[in-house]
């Protein structure tokens, strides 16, 4: 059976005493920022607006599959027809928004050389594959300062860094080239399926890099996965949802130009683009689809459903398939969050079904709370019945043994806030990023429990590199079935605590944990752990 989970509505986030006081010294703070310092979305004025196309008629775009072992991708500019006349100068992956979708089978190493071709103006480069398990040196590091990037504006780095030290030994510099090597395994077996995305992630240029088109989707298969009756081929669809806005050439406006300080820092665009089309259709028949759907926003949340009483079934999310599937009515998905669903289009033949995103119900008015309201695609359904042979299991993938060995107590805690004056930082235990610096040191081969805590008025994504992590609770609840499993991101309204418990494997090394929102994440709300090899 289908477990049916609850309405989200029961959930009432409740600001505590300390999210009223920041929010309030937030507050007090804008009002007294220069104009130029202050958010768009924060003041309420109109983004840059472009010229969109018709609703829904572009057909969605579907990139390109890359299938091979050892791959070559070119970062370069392109002009892609994203609005209707001229067309849009990007940073690309190979020439296409999102880059090309990497597909390979678990356990066989890949190998992509990534080719600098942006110039200088872009500077150094990195590539992080968003949800892979790899070496500490495969997974692309944010480095440190540069000839080309000579200052940090919100991370305190230590002075005299040697380039293996502060990781610039890693980067991709201008006109030069990188292979990065993807094992794809964990504790020593076959990586399990998973819906990945592969992205920059250069110290407090992040934000700027991928909103100028420097992200693509990643697909492993694995077994497992492949054995059960789920849609494939045509009906396997991954949608990357982002957001961005363009003046009345085109072109992408330029956000970072001027100084956006915490907690006014959330970039939003006015144009929501699926696979990089503006709310485009896509042509389906009516039988069961997969659909991976990706948030790859900087700032924005949405809250996912379907017109025409369509009903989703979620199997997976950024960290594979769940133990068991969940029906929703509703969906939230933040920055960098994935959830793969089935979608049942056989009771709606001959229709057309929209993708919507709703405001959150309850009370959710905190910046990056907030989610879009509008439409995002539609799905054309054709009008002949037709014989499906998939189906959903009630059962799709254990949890692995450790979750069951994991303490509930966390050893460590993560506590994020934002520093006061007049040049705010956000914070991850008092302090900004530095690459010589790791918050704590974990074992090889040791499962930890940590405390995730957002001490701001503003909703945080947090990520963590290295594992996937078991959520055990949230505000000293059990979680919903649909975080009770393994993910990689988690969703942290403001005095949100969640404890998570994960398994460090075959790898030793420093990685970084940060916020997925790409501002938070460049002006500090980024640290470090380090796993070592046992005493």
């Amino acid at each position: 059976m289908i477990e049916q989970a609850p309405d989200p509505a029961a959930r009432d986030t409740r600001l505590g005493r300390r999210a009223f006081l920041v929010r309030a010294a937030a507050g007090a703070f804008a009002l007294i920022l220069p104009i130029r310092l202050r958010a768009p979305e924060a003041l309420g004025l109109p983004a840059a607006i472009g010229r969109a196309p018709r609703p829904f008629s572009r057909r969605l775009p579907i990139p390109k599959v890359l299938t091979g072992s050892d791959l070559t991708i070119r970062m370069r500019e392109a002009a892609l027809p994203v609005l209707s006349g001229p067309k849009t100068r990007m940073w690309t992956y190979g020439g296409s928004f999102p880059g090309p979708t990497i597909r390979r089978p678990a356990g066989e190493t890949t190998r992509v050389r990534f080719v600098h071709d942006l110039g200088r103006k872009a500077g150094e480069l990195t590539v992080h594959l968003h949800g892979g398990h790899n070496r500490s040196s495969e997974d692309g590091q944010p480095g440190g300062l540069t000839a080309l990037q000579s200052r940090a504006l919100y991370c305190d780095l230590s002075a005299g860094l040697s380039a293996s030290e502060s990781g610039n030994d890693l980067l991709i510099r201008p006109g030069r080239d990188r292979t990065y090597t993807y094992e794809q395994v964990e504790d020593g077996e076959p990586e399990r399926a998973s819906f990945q995305f592969y992205h920059d992630h250069r110290l407090e240029n992040t934000a700027r890099n991928i909103w100028r088109g420097l992200v693509g989707m990643w697909i492993v298969d694995d077994e497992l996965d492949s054995s059960l009756p789920l849609p494939t081929g045509p009906r396997d669809i991954p949608l990357l949802l982002a957001d961005r806005s363009f003046d009345k050439r085109n072109q992408l406006t330029n956000p970072f130009a001027a100084e956006r300080r915490p907690p006014f820092d959330g970039v939003v665009g006015r144009h929501i683009l699926v696979n990089g089309a503006v709310t485009p259709h896509h042509q389906v028949r009516a039988q069961r689809y997969r659909l991976r759907v990706l948030n790859a926003s900087h700032f924005r949340a949405y809250d996912l459903h379907f017109t025409g009483g369509v009903r989703m079934v979620q199997i997976a999310t950024e960290s594979g398939l769940m133990p068991r599937p969940v029906e929703r009515r509703r969906i939230l998905l933040g920055p960098g969050e994935r959830a793969e669903l089935i979608v049942d289009f056989a009771g709606v033949r001959g229709t057309r079904v929209r993708l919507l995103s709703s405001r959150r119900r309850g009370k959710h008015d905190e910046p990056g709370s907030r989610t879009y309201a509008g439409p995002l695609m539609e799905f054309r359904v054709g009008r002949a019945r037709q014989v499906d042979r998939t189906s959903i299991p009630p059962a799709l993938r254990p949890l692995p043994r450790w979750v069951a060995e994991a303490s509930a107590e966390p050893s460590h805690t993560w506590r994020f806030t934002v520093s006061s004056g007049f040049s705010p930082r956000w914070l991850v235990n008092g302090r900004t990023f530095d690459p010589a610096f790791a918050e704590t040191t974990v074992e090889l081969g040791e499962t930890v429990t940590w405390e995730l805590q957002n001490r701001t008025g503003v909703a945080h994504l947090i990520h963590l590199h290295h594992t996937d992590w078991y959520m055990l609770s949230r505000n000293g609840k059990k979680p919903p079935p649909w975080e009770r499993c393994l993910k990689e991101t988690f969703f942290l309204d403001p005095e949100d605590r969640v404890v998570i418990a994960g398994r460090m494997s075959d790898y030793v090394g420093k990685y970084v944990m940060h916020c997925h929102m790409l501002d938070h994440e460049d002006h500090g709300l980024m640290s470090q752990f380090e796993v070592v090899k046992p005493a």
